[in-house]
C-alpha cells in the first residue's frame, strides 16, 4: 500500500507538469491608449501579446475588411461608421485564434465624398482536372480590388448551353483573393462553358466583367462494337461464327461494364482491359454458344452464333435436271430458298433438312438464293452446272462406181492398120488413165461418176478419126 501511494503521487506530479507545459498561452490585442472613437486621418495603435506571426484583420459591422501588416492603422474617408472588431489568424489557418469584439469605433465628422468608382477586376485562375467531367469540381480564384471602400462581394457566373450556375466567392485572408468551388453536375458532357465575374463594393457600385475564359467539358467516347475488326454498332442483326472475336470499346471513364445475354438466359461476360484512352472488352465465340442469339442490354445488334459458314451439307445434281441436298442444322432458319439457272427461277421443296428442286429445263450455271435470319439475301454459285444434251452425229460417205467401156463392143467399122494400131495403144493409155481417174474418183466423192467416161470416149473418137485420115 505504501508503494502504491508513492506511485500515485509521482504519477499525479508528472501529469500536472505535462499539462502545465502544454498549456497554450492565448494571444491578446488592445489599444495603446484609452481613446476608443476615431475619425478619418487618426492613427490607431494596438498592443499585442503572444501574437508574433499572427495576421491582424479589422472588420466593421458591414463586413468591410482592413488587412494590417503592422499593429497600426490610419482611418480613411472610406471607413464606414460603426464598431470594429479585430481577428487574429495563425499562418495558413482559416479560423481566427482570437476575436476581439468592439475594439474601437469609427465616426466620420465631415461629409464624405461619395464613392462612385466600381471595383476593378484583374485576373481569374481556374484549376481543374485534365479532363473536365460533370462530376469535376472547379477551383476558382480571382483578383479584384477597390481603392476606396473595398470589394464587398464577388460572384462568378458560369454559363453553358444547357444551364447556368453562380458561385458566391469568399476572400482568402492570406492571399486576399476571392475564391470558390463549383461542381459541374448541371452541365452536359462536351458542353462549352464561359465565365463572368460580377463585383460590388461597399458603396454599392457594381461591375460585370466577361473574363474571356472558356472551358469545354470532356466528351466521352461513344461505345463501339466490332466483329472481326468491322464495326457493327448500327446493325440490327448479325450472323457470327464460332472461333471469331467480338470486341467492345468503352470510354476510359466508364464505370459500368455490360455483359452479353442470350435469349435462353445465359450471361456471357467479356474480358476487360484498361488502356490509356479507353476500356477494351473482348469475347471469343466458343462451340457451346452455337445456336444462341446474344445481345448487349443497352446497345448493339443481336448476334446469331453458327459453326458453319455455308448452309449446305451436301449437294447433288441428278440426271442433269434435278438438284437435291442437305441443309446444315444451324441454317434451319433460312427461307425463300430457290434456284436460278440462266435467268430462270426454279422452286425448291424442303423436307426437314433435305431439299429438292423442281425439274430444271434450262442450261448454264446453277445459283442458289436464300434469305437468312438477318434478313439479308445470300447466294452461292455451284460447281455443278446444267449441260446441254446434244443429238448423235451420223456421217454419210458417198462413192461413185467407175464406168469402164466394154472391150468387145465395136465402135468403128473401118479396120486399122496392123503395123501400128494407135487405137490399141490409145486404149491401153486410156485404160491406164481411166484406172488413174477411177482411183482419184474413189478418193474424192465430189467428182461425178460420168466425167471420166466422157473423157475416155472422147479420146477414142479422136484417135479413130486420126487413123482414118
Amino acid at each position: 500500500m505504501r508503494k502504491l501511494g508513492v506511485l500515485i503521487v509521482l504519477f499525479w506530479m508528472f501529469f500536472s507538469y505535462q499539462a502545465h507545459a502544454t498549456e497554450t498561452v492565448l494571444p491578446t490585442i488592445s489599444l495603446e491608449n484609452e481613446q476608443t472613437e476615431y475619425t478619418a486621418g487618426e492613427e490607431i495603435h494596438f498592443r499585442l501579446e503572444n501574437a508574433e506571426d499572427l495576421k491582424i484583420i479589422l472588420i466593421n459591422e458591414q463586413g468591410q475588411k482592413r488587412f494590417l501588416k503592422e499593429p497600426v492603422y490610419t482611418v480613411t474617408d472610406s471607413d464606414l461608421d460603426g464598431s470594429y472588431r479585430a481577428e487574429l489568424y495563425q499562418k495558413e489557418k482559416l479560423e481566427p485564434v482570437l476575436v476581439a469584439e468592439d475594439l474601437f469605433q469609427v465616426k466620420q465628422l465631415d461629409e464624405i465624398t461619395p464613392d462612385d468608382t466600381p471595383p476593378s477586376f484583374s485576373a481569374i485562375d481556374i484549376s481543374h482536372d485534365a479532363d473536365i467531367l460533370p462530376t469535376s469540381v472547379l477551383h476558382v480564384s480571382i483578383e479584384a480590388g477597390d481603392a476606396e471602400s473595398g470589394v464587398k462581394a464577388a460572384t462568378l457566373i458560369i454559363q453553358g448551353d444547357s444551364n447556368k450556375a453562380e458561385i458566391q466567392l469568399t476572400q482568402n485572408i492570406w492571399t486576399e483573393k476571392w475564391e470558390g468551388e463549383q461542381a459541374l453536375t448541371d452541365f452536359q458532357p462536351g458542353e462549352k462553358i464561359t465565365f463572368t465575374v460580377k463585383l460590388m463594393d461597399f458603396a454599392d457600385n457594381e461591375i460585370t466583367v466577361a473574363t474571356l475564359k472558356e472551358l469545354q467539358l470532356y466528351q466521352p467516347k461513344d461505345p463501339a462494337i466490332s466483329y472481326n475488326g468491322i464495326d457493327i454498332l448500327t446493325e440490327q442483326k448479325k450472323i457470327v461464327q464460332v472461333g471469331d472475336k467480338i470486341e467492345l470499346t468503352l470510354d476510359k471513364y466508364a464505370t459500368e461494364f455490360p455483359t452479353f445475354e442470350s435469349e435462353s438466359g445465359k450471361v456471357i461476360p467479356l474480358n476487360w482491359q484498361k488502356n490509356p484512352t479507353d476500356w477494351h472488352g473482348s469475347l471469343t465465340l466458343t462451340q457451346d454458344l452455337v445456336g444462341e442469339i446474344i445481345q448487349l442490354p443497352t446497345f448493339g445488334p443481336k448476334l446469331l452464333i453458327r459453326t458453319n459458314s455455308t448452309p449446305f451439307h451436301s449437294i447433288e445434281l441428278i440426271k442433269n435436271t434435278i438438284l437435291t441436298g442437305m441443309i446444315n442444322e444451324d441454317f434451319a432458319t433460312i427461307s425463300q430458298f430457290y434456284i436460278e439457272v440462266n435467268g430462270t427461277r426454279y422452286a425448291v421443296l424442303r423436307d426437314g433438312a433435305r431439299f429438292t428442286s423442281k425439274e430444271i429445263t434450262t442450261t448454264g450455271d446453277i445459283t442458289l438464293y436464300w434469305t437468312d435470319w438477318d434478313g439479308q439475301i445470300y447466294s452461292e454459285v455451284l460447281v455443278q452446272r446444267i449441260k446441254p444434251v446434244l443429238p448423235p452425229i451420223h456421217k454419210e460417205i458417198i462413192t461413185s462406181k467407175p464406168v469402164m467401156p466394154k472391150e468387145n463392143k465395136l465402135i468403128f467399122t473401118t479396120p486399122a492398120p496392123k503395123a501400128e494400131n494407135p487405137v490399141k495403144k490409145l486404149e491401153n493409155t486410156s485404160n491406164k488413165q481411166a484406172k488413174k481417174e477411177n482411183k482419184s474418183t474413189n478418193n474424192s466423192s465430189s467428182i461425178p461418176f460420168w466425167v471420166p467416161s466422157l473423157i475416155i470416149i472422147g479420146i477414142i473418137i479422136f484417135s479413130g478419126n486420126k487413123a482414118m485420115k
